[in-house]
């Protein structure tokens, strides 16, 4: 099973721990896994496929307590000082397992929002310390922020972070597995920026043929066929603008469009406040929005990409670190008119070339 309708997931619900379903009408709702403490699956119609994507062995996964469910999650960066067991020479990469999929629990619920929380554990590999601390989410149901008349539904995020140490540069990051059709049906993940922006490479030079760019914006071919890493610096961000990063397929199994789109005011605002370094070029510019694409090494089973925003930066408080930020995903299904229509209302861009 490559994709998830909401009926597939309740299905499965006994296997994969305790759900919260939040039903914004009879036809959307948001799906939240308390194992991982996120959004598991979105869906703007209950009987098309989630927009989020969804591990096909997901009831393996959280069996072995592994972290890729998939869904939106709560990370901190940077990268190279969390997830590296040598991140001088960037090798061994590795997920924290105090941080995703943590020991999340449900702490209160409703139809339209529930609270989880966490303790976390992470390790400076650089440092060689080990932070202790705690993590909550708030996940609420939304009201479209703008009409469309379109099939609808959107989630907020209040994420809470404190580790019980002073002075620790690091950003909270949350990154939203996204479906693709593969390389026959790619998707398209699309940044607002200003005039003539500089994209950046994470892993390695982005082939010519992964991007286009616009007057006002940058886009990158989602198609779970090879690794790349697409990010965009502070300084070519559009902050006038609260939607910073979007994506569009067509979606499978069908002739309508899904697009995802992800909206903060509380992301860094210049090189200073963000920590993420790239792994290609460390010592030099960093980004802030980012998007990714995986490789689907068994090709039946499609892999995902990830629309992700790196989010304030850490404030020393009471001699903890302390992060906050609030942030939102919505998601739209519609025809291919339908779904420029919405892009352009919170992108600003107006017929992009789609992969």
């Amino acid at each position: 099973m490559n994709y998830f309708t909401r009926n597939d997931l309740l299905a499965i619900k006994d296997d994969i721990g305790k759900i919260v379903e939040l039903k914004l009408n009879e036809e959307s709702s948001a799906i939240v896994s308390e194992y991982g403490g996120r959004p598991l699956g979105l869906f703007p119609r209950n009987e098309s496929y989630s927009l989020l994507w969804i591990n096909p062995e997901i009831k393996d996964v959280i069996k072995t307590r592994q972290r890729d469910i998939g869904g939106d999650r709560y990370w901190i960066s940077p990268e190279r000082e969390f997830f590296y067991e040598k991140p001088q020479t960037w090798e061994g990469w590795f997920c924290p397992h105090g941080l995703d999929p943590a020991y999340y629990e449900i702490l209160a619920e409703s139809s339209k929002s529930c609270t989880l929380s966490s303790p976390i554990t992470v390790e400076s590999k650089i440092k060689n310390e080990i932070y202790n601390g705690e993590v909550t989410r708030q996940i609420s149901l939304i009201k479209e922020p703008i009409s469309t008349g379109l099939s609808y539904c959107g989630v907020e995020f209040v994420d809470d972070c404190v580790f019980f140490q002073p002075s620790l540069q690091i950003n909270g990051w949350s990154l939203a597995c996204v479906i693709s059709g593969g390389s026959s049906n790619p998707g398209t993940a699309l940044v607002p920026t200003i005039s003539n922006p500089k994209p950046l490479s994470y892993f390695r030079t982005l082939p010519q043929d992964r991007l286009h760019m616009g007057n006002n914006f940058v886009a990158f071919k989602i198609d779970v066929d090879d690794i790349y890493k697409l990010a965009i610096r502070p300084e070519d961000i559009d902050f006038s603008r609260k939607a910073k990063i979007g994506y569009v397929l067509k979606i499978p199994d069908s002739e309508e469009y899904g697009f995802l789109v992800k909206l903060s005011d509380d992301v860094p605002k210049s090189q200073k406040e963000c920590f993420d370094v790239p792994r290609d070029h460390p010592e030099e510019e960093i980004g802030v929005v980012q998007s990714y694409n995986s490789e689907s090494l068994n090709k039946s089973l499609m892999m995902f990409g990830e629309i992700e925003i790196q989010l304030n930066q850490f404030e020393t408080i009471d001699n903890t670190s302390h992060g906050k930020a609030k942030h939102q995903i919505l998601g739209y299904i519609g025809s291919k008119e339908e779904i420029l229509d919405v892009i352009d209302k919170y992108l600003g861009i107006t017929n992009p070339d789609l992969f």
